[in-house]
């Protein structure tokens, strides 16, 4: 199956995104609203100019945060990932979504934090490091995390009308399975491992977490 790890928003998260995302970017339409036209045989030849694809916002119940993608991978492969992510222990942690971006290779705009938690990054380095105990390989360029926002974002994208200003809260990390559909991809959960804080019975006292 084709999978990655990564961290799932809450649903109220969700919705702060789609919020500031239709406040920012008021022309960018859900996919499903995009009208389909039928290809046309076009004159002129050489001189004919590109259709250029148009941006669309990913489903709200899609957005997440990639940990590490891993691609296609075997059942073998499968059981191994899950002993090597069972064997992690990490603590919980809030993320501000602060500033947005575009990245025109793969042509998205995404959402993402100014400074990255200590926490997040040393859990998506211990993710990356388990994936490849499991045999998987993983590319080795910088983590840089993110939400994407809108696909196909070209010239045609506006600029958005203001920076997001999110705060996310994150007590676990999934394997998610990326499914293909008829009316598009969507995101399921196949595992789920939770973060559990590593504090004395007094820090979590006084932080008020027990």
């Amino acid at each position: 199956m084709r999978s990655f790890i990564g961290l799932d928003l809450a649903g109220n998260t969700k919705m702060a995104l789609e919020s500031w995302r239709e406040q920012a970017l008021p022309d960018v339409p859900r996919r499903e609203a995009l009208v389909q036209q039928p290809a046309k045989k076009r004159r002129g030849g050489k001189n004919t100019p590109p259709v250029t694809a148009q941006p669309y916002a990913v489903p709200t119940v899609n957005l997440h945060m990639t940990l590490c993608f891993l691609g296609a991978i075997t059942p073998r492969q499968h059981e191994a990932l899950i002993a090597e992510m069972d064997a992690l222990t990490y603590q919980p942690f809030d993320l501000h979504l602060d500033t947005a971006g575009v990245w025109n290779g793969p042509k998205i705009l995404f959402a993402a934090p100014t400074e990255p938690p200590q926490e997040l990054l040393e859990l998506a380095r211990g993710v990356r490091k388990a994936a490849r105990a499991a045999g998987l390989h993983v590319e080795g360029k910088e983590y840089k995390p993110h939400v994407t926002l809108v696909r196909k974002a070209g010239p045609t994208l506006p600029i958005p009308l203001m920076t997001p200003d999110i705060q996310c809260h994150f007590a676990d990390f999934h394997l998610f399975e990326s499914v293909s559909t008829p009316t598009g991809v969507t995101y399921p959960i196949r595992h789920t491992w939770q973060l559990r804080h590593q504090l004395s019975v007094r820090e979590k006292l006084r932080r008020g977490l027990i």
